[in-house]
C-alpha cells in the first residue's frame, strides 16, 4: 500500500496538527508498510496477549494497620520546624 503526500497531510492535520515535513511523511510510510507486513503473519492458534513479557506482578495482601499513628509522630519525621502541629516551610513568595 502506498500513500500519497495529500493523504499524509490530511491525516497529519486531523490527528495532531503537526506541520507536515518530509520526515513525517517518511515515518508514516514506514509505519504503514510495517502494519501491512504484520497483516501477512499467520497467527492461527496463537492466543492474544496484553503484553509480550511473561512476568507476573505480585500483589501483597491488604493488612489492617494495628497501630494508631499520632500527628506528633508524623510531624517528627520532618526536618522542618514545627509550630502548632504544622510544618513551617520557607517563604516562597518574595
Amino acid at each position: 500500500m502506498s500513500t500519497t503526500q495529500d493523504q499524509i497531510k490530511k491525516v497529519s492535520e486531523k490527528l495532531s496538527k503537526i506541520p507536515l515535513s518530509k520526515k513525517i511523511g517518511w515515518d508514516t510510510e514506514g509505519i504503514l508498510e510495517y502494519v501491512n507486513l504484520l497483516d501477512e503473519v499467520d497467527t492461527t492458534g496463537v492466543e492474544p496477549t496484553i503484553s509480550v513479557v511473561s512476568q507476573w506482578t505480585p500483589f501483597r495482601e491488604d493488612v489492617e494497620v494495628e497501630k494508631e499513628v499520632l500527628p506528633k509522630d508524623l510531624l517528627a519525621c520532618s526536618n522542618q520546624k514545627v509550630f502548632a502541629n504544622q510544618i513551617i516551610i520557607p517563604n516562597i513568595m518574595n
